[in-house]
């Protein structure tokens, strides 16, 4: 995901990290994966100060851990309150 024309790829900023790196949490080398410290879901971005590298093996657990983490800070945006407007049924147009 592209945040601006100034930032880099999701390609390579996981190539960044992921490069000549350990697991954050095991110390293993191999099977690295990108993981966001804050969740995209939660407001994180795709800058290098968020992102870690992990392990396959230890990544859901630290999703997991990142998710609960995320969600103590994390306050739903106030959406206005507007009444939303009817849907309206496409009209039917004969072919002939």
């Amino acid at each position: 995901m592209r945040q601006s024309n100034g930032h880099l790829s999701w390609a390579m900023l996981s190539a960044i990290v992921t490069r000549g790196a350990a697991c954050t949490y095991c110390g293993c080398a191999e099977d690295l994966v990108t993981h966001h410290k804050i969740p995209r879901r939660y407001g994180g971005l795709d800058v290098l100060d968020n992102l870690e590298p992990v392990c396959r093996s230890c990544h859901p657990a630290v999703e997991q851990e990142a998710v609960e983490r995320a969600k103590l800070v994390w306050e739903r945006p106030e959406w206005p309150d507007r009444p939303r407007r009817p849907r309206q049924r496409p009209a039917l147009r004969r072919p002939y």
